[in-house]
């Protein structure tokens, strides 16, 4: 067998042996996510792309302006969750990737996560030059004294003048 042919078939057999083994999507191996959010404990943990120690009451992350991002959602919990944000009702360009349910309320949208599920976002960021929006559980984050509450920070980086 010509080496072009072993290669070939070496990628599917990869290929297939990803899409089989429950760690994720291929999507997720095409795309490094910019943000990680973890659902654990029934609380949201920022464990990338947020500021150190950002997880318990109040996590966050901050998102550049105009650019495609991708935010990976891993519920680590036994139950489902959702993440759910304003934010989303205005990105541009959405795509999902695992499996998941698409949520709406009437003043934002998100995904329900099943336990032990990943979900892949990407979209590209509404221009603003400051915003902020917040994120939540719909299922545990409703409340203000819920757990599943968190912070998403728009900013727009000025170049340095000359």
């Amino acid at each position: 067998m010509p080496l072009s042919s072993r290669l070939i078939a070496f990628v599917i057999l990869f290929a297939f042996g990803i899409g089989m083994s429950g760690l994720g999507s291929a999507e997720e191996l095409l795309y490094e996510p910019d943000v990680v959010v973890e659902m654990k404990d029934k609380a949201f943990h920022v464990v990338k792309g947020g500021p150190v120690e950002n997880s318990g009451p109040n996590p966050a992350f901050s998102l550049p302006v105009g650019m495609d991002l991708a935010i990976l959602l891993r519920n680590e919990d036994e139950v489902a969750h959702e993440f759910v944000s304003p934010l989303l009702m205005k990105a541009e360009d959405m795509e999902i990737s695992g499996h998941a349910t698409i949520v709406y309320t009437l003043t934002a949208f998100g995904v329900r996560v099943e336990p032990r599920e990943r979900v892949m976002l990407r979209f590209s960021v509404p221009e603003a030059s400051f915003e902020r929006f917040h994120f939540w559980c719909n299922l545990h984050g409703k409340l203000l004294s819920d757990t599943m509450r968190g912070e998403i920070f728009i900013l727009d980086a000025k170049q340095p003048s000359k």
